[in-house]
């Protein structure tokens, strides 16, 4: 039969998990129960063996970690389809690995497809999400053998070896397929645990080498090792109850689906609402709030706007925006969107975004200076703090790490992921957050894993951060409308020299007797006019 998936069949109970679910019979009269998101509802396909299948310690077919994974993700209203019929009890690497390149056709066990049967390259192709467990099957019989005759380590080594081998050509094959999709690949527990000690001495020394190879070949691959070997070890009689079988109870699968597969899963930047929403904070007692619209299968009717878990006001659909005012100065706060359909579904992973007021402070050394009026707008937003003496130094230059902190939280951009560079560890918790929703927008790149945020940030790198954010506000690049305003910055690469000229045209800087002076550290004083215009100019284009 013809694949076809995104029949968003959701299964009411976990006994939905279990079944081949049925073409969908009578579609147009289901209740709508499809809540509206920001995040993909993703597919989900699940290959391996019997672990993947759901053998229990008694040998019967029953919920698996699998089932577990993708029940909680359906709940969580991240899942549109799941199929677990491509794992099969007792298959090898080599199974799983001829059945990708044979593109075998199999029934569906699972929910959201309409047909009874899918084909396997296909149903890579369109998922968003894979798990694959593999390799236990290729060891098992040697090491069964083992109890009786001692570790055959040659049979081990070489067993290993090929086992590690198909892995890597079954992620390589998948990726090949689907160069997008998130694969979790999960690592060996101790199946043996009831086996003598010096059994267990060796046992152990396998496990801790197959699942370094397992880790390393996945992360190459561009997939993502979940070790479970701590997991299961937490309460060996509840999870592999029965000596003689190495298969997990359902209490097993379980914990290996909460505690190792759906934390990792979950972080997914699949699932991250963050970039839906902006906040820019207009002055000590208000905010202005941006956000995109969510995707609902009917159409969403209207968003609750939340304000510190408590809901300040509903809004029709067509709203995108509100003014959040009669806040208190100096005071951190948290907005959420949650939308809503006709059917009164409210979604569950929304944007979220924390900002915090300015106050309306005097700075003693700012009297007469000629961005005063800029220096206290930034104050009042947020976006630059003074300093403890009653200070603002305006002369002063800013860094890195500052920079970029003050261009997050003039545009409100938060994210869940962490940044990858290895010389911001020595900062606060908020500093790393705010370098990692930098680089998580696309606003900064850093060089050879580091950022260097101590250093000074020079005008022409300022000018880069701040032309990434004006794309990035209005989803195209920003087009040259004239010629190069300035006679230094020549032997610059286009990408700088257009965000020079973009700072120029906007009205944001306007240069010395036509210099622009790139390499010169950028001024606390002349980042406060900087930031405080680019975000008044952002807030009348929206």
């Amino acid at each position: 039969m013809q694949f076809t998936k995104k029949f968003r069949f959701l299964a009411a109970s976990v006994l939905a998990l279990q079944v081949i679910v049925p073409v969908g019979a009578n579609a147009e009269n289901k209740q709508d129960d499809i809540a509206p998101s920001w995040v993909v509802q993703a597919d989900y396909v699940a290959l391996g063996d019997s672990l993947a299948h759901g053998m229990n310690e008694v040998g019967g077919i029953g919920l698996g970690y699998t089932d577990f994974v993708a029940q909680a993700l359906q709940q969580a209203g991240l899942l549109t389809s799941y199929n677990k019929g491509f794992a099969y009890s007792g298959y090898t690497t080599k199974n799983v690995l001829a059945d990708l390149q044979g593109d075998v056709e199999k029934p569906v066990n699972g929910f959201g497809y309409t047909n009874d049967h899918a084909k396997l390259r296909a149903s890579i192709q369109e998922a968003e999400l894979v798990t694959l467990t593999a390799g236990a099957n290729d060891l098992l019989p040697i090491i069964k053998e083992a109890s009786t005759t001692g570790i055959n380590t040659a049979a081990i080594l070489k067993a290993s070896q090929e086992a590690i081998q198909n892995i890597a050509a079954i992620l390589a094959e998948i990726k090949k397929l689907n160069p997008q999709v998130q694969i979790y690949v999960m690592g060996y527990y101790n199946s043996f645990p009831y086996y003598n000690e010096e059994l267990q001495t060796q046992f152990k020394m396998l496990l801790g080498v197959m699942n370094a190879s397992i880790k390393t070949t996945a992360e190459k691959a561009g997939a993502i090792f979940v070790p479970t070997l701590d997991v299961v070890a937490k309460d060996v009689p509840t999870y592999l109850p029965n000596p003689e079988n190495i298969h997990l109870s359902e209490a097993g699968y379980l914990a290996v689906a909460n505690q190792a597969f759906l934390p990792m899963i979950k972080a997914s930047p699949l699932w991250d609402a963050s970039s839906a929403i902006q906040v820019n904070v207009e002055s000590s007692t208000a905010a202005k709030v941006n956000w995109q619209a969510a995707i609902d299968n009917e159409g969403v009717t209207q968003y609750n706007v939340y304000v510190n878990n408590k809901l300040y006001s509903t809004v029709d659909a067509e709203q995108l925006t509100i003014t959040l005012d009669s806040l208190t100065e100096n005071t951190a706060y948290s907005v959420a969107i949650k939308a809503l359909d006709a059917a009164g579904n409210e979604s569950v992973q929304s944007p979220t975004a924390t900002f915090t007021t300015g106050s309306k402070v005097q700075f003693l050394d700012i009297k007469n200076h000629w961005a005063s009026e800029f220096i206290q707008k930034a104050a009042e937003t947020g976006i630059l703090k003074g300093y403890a003496d009653g200070t603002f130094r305006p002369e002063q230059n800013i860094t890195r790490a500052q920079a970029a902190a003050m261009l997050v939280r003039s545009l409100g951009l938060t994210t869940k992921d962490k940044a990858p560079f290895i010389d911001i560890a020595s900062y606060d918790a908020e500093t790393q957050a705010e370098i990692a929703a930098a680089y998580a927008h696309g606003l900064i790149k850093g060089s050879d894993g580091k950022f260097n945020p101590s250093q000074p940030i020079t005008r022409a790198q300022l000018a880069l951060m701040i032309n990434r954010a004006y794309d990035k506000q209005f989803n195209q690049a920003y087009v040259a409308k004239g010629n190069i305003p300035f006679n230094d910055i020549d032997s610059y690469n286009e990408e700088t020299k257009n965000a020079i000229t973009m700072l120029y045209e906007l009205g944001i800087v306007v240069g010395n007797e036509g210099r622009f002076s790139p390499e010169a550290p950028t001024k606390r004083s002349h980042a406060a006019k900087i930031f405080v215009t680019f975000n008044e100019l952002l807030t009348n284009k929206q």
